[in-house]
């Protein structure tokens, strides 16, 4: 897939005009130090290559790129539009590199910043015009994911306090992290997996990589700033035959259900999380959920696909009312109807009243 022009890098352009309004050339070669960076990870194939190589992965390549950068924009709203061109460049930058380290380490080092900084010196050259950057993006860029040096998940706290200068700007590195880590986790869907291949080939991956590209297939993310909220949709397909839900469909929506609560919580976790570092996520005070459930009905080898309704199809996490933890047990016992089996059972009830 070709490149898609987003509208953060349009903003970009846009920015670097208006800060360098009487210095023209300053502008042009500030997007192109960014535009090459882009261009040479996708001429050199070091985007698409980890698809290519990590096979088992759901997608890291030019298309999840595309959409982090796209989450960055959306996440941001009008803030773009006020916000320092070189501090627009960064967030940008960062989001170019955050994912790179999958192609030389595995998922549990792949974020780490000498991972990071090993394809970034491929494509810089180590020139040095970019030795501030060469720093800041591959450090702020690791704090994506991964553990902290006291073992704890607040990998942002370890970013320095002092404000480092790019190209004699001021950057805030702990708010460019956060954003840049919310908008990695909002990029889920179908676009990170293949639905061709998962349909026809029964999901060929790693027995444990096989859940995330189930995950994806029924998730699909949503940001409303103006909402002041971040959301997620979900499509459950259960399968019955002769009226009956059979046993495999029912162990594989355990499975896909308890998987999706995880991530639900993950979700609402980080969207607390990144907004304690980030004044520019302050605007994004809840999550919204909505689930919905479809079972496909097999009679005499025609299928027949019904839509079942339940009471709590809608769910809204907030910063009021999310408990303390991030456990299932926890999220179970405060609202016991969205337990598994429960919800199970209810679609089962539901559609064995059809």
């Amino acid at each position: 897939m070709a490149w898609t022009l987003q509208e953060i890098e349009v903003a970009l352009e846009k920015n670097l005009k208006r800060k360098f309004k009487h210095s023209p050339a300053e502008a042009t070669k500030y997007f192109g130090y960014y535009t090459y960076a882009r261009d040479t990870l996708i001429s050199e194939k070091i985007f698409d290559a980890v698809g290519s190589l990590k096979k088992d992965l759901s997608d890291h390549g030019q298309d999840h790129i595309m959409n982090v950068l796209a989450n960055a924009g959306k996440l941001l709203g009008k803030e773009v539009d006020k916000m320092d061109a070189i501090q627009l460049y960064f967030i940008c930058m960062t989001v170019l590199f955050h994912d790179v380290g999958n192609l030389i380490a595995n998922r549990e080092t792949h974020h780490q910043h000498n991972i990071i900084r090993e394809i970034y010196d491929y494509v810089r050259n180590k020139a040095k015009e970019f030795s501030d950057e060469r720093m800041l993006v591959p450090e702020v860029a690791s704090k994506h994911s991964g553990t902290a040096g006291d073992g704890s998940k607040d990998t942002i706290k370890e970013l320095h306090e002092e404000t480092p200068y790019l190209f004699e700007t001021p950057i805030h590195t702990k708010m460019t992290a956060a954003l840049l880590r919310l908008a990695d986790e909002m990029a889920e869907g179908y676009h990170r997996t293949s639905i061709y291949m998962n349909k026809y080939y029964n999901y060929p991956y790693a027995e444990n990589s096989k859940i995330y590209h189930k995950y994806g297939e029924i998730a699909r993310p949503f940001i409303d700033r103006k909402g002041k909220r971040i959301g997620i949709t979900y499509y459950f397909t259960l399968c019955a035959k002769d009226g009956i839900i059979t046993e495999e469909s029912h162990n594989d929506f355990i499975e896909l259900y308890s998987f999706t609560i995880r991530r639900m919580l993950k979700i609402e976790a980080e969207r607390k999380y990144c907004k304690y570092y980030c004044e520019w996520l302050s605007p994004f005070n809840k999550t919204d959920i909505t689930f919905n459930y479809f079972v496909d009905n097999d009679t005499n080898g025609e299928i027949k696909s019904k839509q079942v309704r339940l009471d709590n199809a809608q769910l809204v996490l907030n910063d009021l009312v999310l408990p303390i933890d991030e456990t299932l047990e926890k999220f179970f016992k405060e609202k016991s109807s969205y337990e598994p089996e429960n919800v199970f059972n209810s679609i089962k009830s539901a559609f064995d009243e059809k």
